[in-house]
């Protein structure tokens, strides 16, 4: 083992002392753990704002109490459900929307966060492409792709965004939907 010395400010030296208090651990095994745990993602290509994005969506998906299934499996069963009863699914599905944004206010209290906050979570689902453009005076244009790989589903995706949409005031002035693609023009 080699003994080094480590420079870091006072005010992390401090924090990194009550973690190790708090989680009755000593400073040694405390500092060795999260700098091995670092030392590993870096060298797995993650950049420490990817790690930060990856504990937030964590925290996100856990309280929303998500469960993470593989996509075309979703899909196929939003299709069987859709042929039986549209009205009724695409209604949960904006339901649905509506609870989540009630979540996410918890995290992004504002629709520019709200924005941010997608951009992180996103990148953590099958989605391919989030675009978000500011265009004029509170109006954005928002691109999702591969939101689904059937009509239905995006469909589905679409009702839970304008669910979402409307927990933060936002109101949708127009959109179009293909297989996979939600672009829509939003306004504040």
């Amino acid at each position: 083992m080699v003994r080094a010395s480590l420079a870091v400010d006072a005010e992390i030296a401090e924090a990194l002392s009550r973690v190790a208090e708090e989680k009755h651990m000593t400073l040694y095994s405390l500092t060795n753990q999260l700098l091995k745990m670092s030392v590993d993602l870096l060298r797995e290509n993650f950049e420490i704002q990817d790690i930060k994005n990856l504990i937030k969506a964590y925290w996100v998906l856990r309280d929303v109490d998500a469960v993470v299934l593989p996509s075309d499996f979703m899909d196929s069963i939003i299709a069987d459900l859709y042929s039986k009863d549209r009205e009724s699914l695409l209604k949960k599905f904006k339901q649905l929307g509506q609870d989540v944004g009630k979540y996410l206010k918890v995290y992004a209290e504002t629709v520019d966060g709200l924005l941010q906050l997608a951009g992180i979570v996103s990148k953590f689902f099958p989605l391919k492409k989030l675009d978000v453009k500011y265009t004029s005076k509170g109006v954005y244009e928002v691109a999702l792709i591969g939101v689904g790989g059937r009509i239905e589903s995006t469909q589905c995706v679409f009702e839970a965004m304008k669910g979402v949409l409307e927990e933060y005031g936002l109101k949708i002035l127009d959109h179009s939907l293909a297989k996979g693609l939600i672009k829509v023009r939003i306004s504040t």
